[in-house]
């Protein structure tokens, strides 16, 4: 037995450490010391002073200069050629390198505020709609103006952010904003009061109160109270910014003050300039709250602010990111880092000795770091976004594979589309460098991806739909022509064969049955044999049509999931189509010139109405997505080899190739439905469509850049084996007779 006491077997084993503290002078436990101390935060902190975690007893602040302090780390990777004009020593001695203060604040901090921002522009793409041009309007005006809230908060975080409470609460305020815009964009749109009013396709100028429509108020409500939100929330989030300027600067005046120096000039550019884009912003919240929000004059005002201030904005950083730190006004560049305690001498006057030994004290301005990367940043929310798309597509797959009989072409395109977002993954993180310019990393984010995801979705759902109908309406005649079905038949009623199929597609064979039985019999007066043959004719024919279009309507709402509401004026259409015999009858009797009159196939071709548009336009998007990949490649580094220009001119010319298919959209006829010997002159991107090829196209196209692009870094492998004497023979021979991983590979 252990003599020791309990408390002391336990204090020491479990629950050892519950007596004490962590001792900072025999810290073993992975930084425990730091770890406490950065989490006990100060309500704010000094960009401009090293943070004192109370780990030494240096003073706060260190003016040894860090090398390439105020150069981006992403910057390092490049080497710029040197130049021998560069090495004399009084060139050397003139180089001033600022000292670089670390504020390194929590990653979980900036994760979770880039997932708030996705949120917000993800419920754009889920919950509006991408139907036509106006939508793709308000699409773009509202991507610009979240995406500079997420950008020019980022910015600041990159240089400013401090591990404190401060930011950390107004990264909770950040989230609100984010969060509400999120929660509203179901009632956002651009021409909303312009050109049309809620829940209307024209403009109605009457007010809430004189309206008697219970669905067009409630749409006047959405949309005026989530405009209402939209524009507060963007004016806060600016208030928000200036405030943490303002912040700035004042830290900055007192540091300047401690150490005796001038503030750099950019530390003034946005506390003064964002003065502006808030008083653009609030005054734009303040019309859409008013009653002027819904006239027409009002609705374009709130546009028209929102642009001016968001190019202030965009035009006061750019100037303040191209400032030095070092210059303290627009004439002189360096006044504040010298202090002239003995004028200087030229280099040509001094001896050897004096050489050696500073004759200019410098004290540099601190020039605060994050660990804030905006590479990576605008990385993560890519491919979070590209991400986000599959959800959509997933869910749109479930409910194509659970429809009963889908086509064949199914298969194809759900290979087609996993084909397209891998490599459209795959092209935006496989760039033909690893350099980047920090300069031109705004344009890494592809604002045209949610655009290609969602026509690709609704190109799959359109093929779906179409084929999976085409296919059911052939066993359905099959069906009908096998099983003898007859109205005098008491078991017709029950055929199982008919009552399954039918009722795997939403359509009750029993009652359908029993319509057209009482229709033809009028409520069974009558027998069927004594039906005249012309009417029976004709009942069976209007019971054929709408038949036909129930199992179409249940198609759509099966396919569409989530987005299947039909428009009500569609709605009306087919209501009237199932009370009103003359519809179905001239279906079925006539014969117009264009299959595109019947009124059957005009409710299909306004049901597709969103996926038509969306065929004709959709190689425009992965064209334009192609020519901003190379023109992106280019941006972020100056290609060294003809590999890398090759990768960037076959994107190119691939977008272009692509946005030849346009001319698909030429032709004589543009319908989806004409007779055979009309397919001549109906426009090819409606041929297109029914060869089932919209997406295997875009794959096609997506597979052949990858192939030109391994193609092109199997070259350039090739080329650097050949440089360190590895092959002695043609790339092109080398290419087929060269294993394509070799063991000795040289570091």
């Amino acid at each position: 037995m252990s003599s020791q006491p309990l408390y002391a077997i336990l204090f020491t084993g479990w629950f050892s450490g519950f007596l004490t503290d962590v001792d900072p002078e025999n810290d073993h436990d992975n930084g425990l010391t730091e770890q406490r101390l950065e989490q006990w935060r100060p309500l704010w902190q000094n960009p401009f002073i090293d943070p004192d975690l109370g780990l030494s007893s240096k003073s706060d602040y260190n003016p040894t200069p860090t090398p390439g302090g105020d150069v981006d780390d992403e910057k390092l990777t490049e080497r710029p050629a040197m130049s021998r004009g560069t090495t004399s020593l009084s060139k050397q001695s003139s180089v001033v390198k600022p000292a670089k203060v670390t504020h390194a604040g929590p990653t979980w901090v900036n994760l979770f505020y880039d997932l708030a921002w996705t949120a917000s522009f993800a419920s754009l793409t889920q919950n509006g709609k991408l139907d036509g041009p106006w939508d793709m309007a308000s699409y773009a005006t509202f991507f610009l103006l979240v995406w500079w809230l997420w950008a020019s908060q980022t910015l600041y975080s990159i240089h400013f952010y401090t591990n404190d409470w401060v930011h950390l609460l107004s990264t909770l305020v950040q989230l609100i904003i984010f969060g509400l815009l999120a929660a509203t964009t179901r009632g956002y749109s651009f021409i909303a009061y312009i050109l049309e009013s809620p829940g209307m396709d024209t403009l109605d100028p009457k007010t809430m109160e004189e309206m008697v429509d219970p669905v067009r108020y409630q749409e006047d409500r959405i949309t005026y109270y989530s405009l209402k939100v939209i524009a507060c929330s963007v004016a806060a989030s600016r208030t928000i910014l200036w405030l943490q300027h303002i912040l700035v600067y004042g830290f900055a005046y007192f540091a300047a003050r401690e150490k005796k120096l001038t503030i750099p000039l950019k530390l003034y550019i946005l506390p003064i300039g964002l003065v502006i884009s808030n008083i653009l912003f609030w005054v734009s919240a303040g019309i859409t709250c008013s009653e002027k929000g819904k006239t027409v004059l009002g609705a374009e005002l709130k546009f028209i602010l929102w642009l001016v201030g968001l190019i202030v904005e965009v035009a006061l950083h750019h100037i303040m990111e191209r400032l030095d730190w070092e210059r303290t006004s627009f004439t002189s560049t360096n006044e504040s880092s010298i202090s002239h305690d003995a004028p200087p001498q030229p280099v040509l006057l001094k001896t050897p000795i004096e050489l050696q030994q500073p004759s200019i004290t410098r004290q540099q301005w601190p020039v605060p770091h994050t660990n804030v990367n905006l590479r990576e940043r605008l990385e993560g929310i890519t491919t979070v976004v590209i991400g986000e798309g599959l959800n959509g597509i997933a869910g749109t797959l479930y409910s194509v594979l659970s429809a009963p009989g889908f086509g064949g072409p199914v298969a194809a395109n759900i290979a087609c589309t996993a084909i397209i977002i891998y490599f459209l993954a795959y092209f935006y993180a496989e760039g033909p460098t690893g350099h980047r310019n920090p300069s031109g990393s705004s344009v890494r984010h592809m604002w045209l991806t949610p655009l290609l995801k969602k026509g690709v979705k609704n190109q799959f759902i359109m093929t779906s739909y179409l084929s999976t109908a085409l296919k059911t309406f052939r066993q359905f005649d099959k069906i009908m022509g096998d099983q003898q079905i007859a109205l005098d038949d008491p078991t017709s009623q029950t055929n199982m064969p008919m009552k399954n199929f039918l009722l795997k597609r939403g359509v009750v064979w029993a009652d359908e049955f029993n319509q057209l039985n009482e229709t033809v019999t009028n409520n069974g007066t009558i027998s069927p044999s004594e039906v005249d043959v012309e009417k029976f004719r004709d009942q069976v024919g209007i019971w054929n049509m709408r038949i036909s279009l129930k199992i179409m309507t249940a198609f759509y709402t099966n396919f569409m999931g989530k987005d299947s509401n039909i428009k009500p004026s569609i709605e009306a259409r087919i209501k009237e189509y199932y009370v009103n015999d003359t519809l179905p009858l001239k279906d079925w009797n006539e014969e117009p010139e264009l299959p595109s009159s019947y009124y059957y196939e005009s409710i299909i071709t306004e049901l597709l109405e969103t996926h038509l548009q969306g065929a004709r336009y959709i190689v425009a998007l992965a064209g334009a997505i192609f020519i901003s990949l190379g023109i992106m490649n280019r941006i972020h580094s100056k290609p060294r080899d003809r590999f890398q220009w090759g990768i960037v001119m076959s994107r190119i010319f691939m977008g272009f190739a692509l946005l030849i298919l346009l001319t698909l959209n030429a032709g004589s006829i543009q319908s989806l439905w004409v007779w055979d010997y009309q397919e001549g002159q109906q426009a090819g991107v409606f041929r297109w469509i029914w060869a089932w090829m919209v997406l295997p196209t875009l794959a096609i196209a997506f597979g052949t850049e990858f192939l030109i692009e391994l193609v092109l870094l199997r070259c350039s492998g090739l080329a650097i084996a050949r440089k360190r004497g590895r092959i002695n023979t043609s790339l092109w021979r080398a290419f087929f007779s060269r294993p394509l991983s070799w063991p000795n590979r040289a570091k």
